[in-house]
C-alpha cells in the first residue's frame, strides 16, 4: 500500500483532498462557501457543488496525527473506510 498523506489538521486534509479530486476530474478553482465545496467543471463557467457530482468511490484515506480517516472531496467523512 502506498503511504498515506499526512496532515496537521482536518482543514488542510480537506482542502488537499478536494484539490486532488478536482485535478483528477478536470475541475478547477475549488472553493468553500457556507460550508459547501464548489468547483468549476471542465469547460464550465458556473461552479457546481462537488457533493452533487462526486462518486461514492471518490474517497481518500488520509492521516491526521495518529488518526486515519476516509475523506470525500466535499469534506465529508465516510462512516467506514472500504479497504
Amino acid at each position: 500500500m502506498a503511504s498515506l498523506p499526512q496532515y496537521f489538521d482536518l482543514g488542510d486534509a480537506i482542502r488537499d483532498t478536494c484539490q486532488h479530486w478536482c485535478d483528477r476530474e478536470g475541475y478547477s478553482d475549488p472553493f468553500c462557501k457556507d460550508g459547501e465545496w464548489w468547483a468549476f467543471p471542465p469547460g464550465g463557467v458556473i461552479p457546481i457543488r462537488i457533493k452533487t457530482v462526486m462518486g461514492r468511490a471518490s474517497g481518500s484515506l488520509v492521516k491526521i496525527d495518529a488518526v486515519t480517516l476516509m475523506l470525500f472531496p466535499d469534506g465529508s467523512l465516510a462512516s467506514t473506510p472500504d479497504y
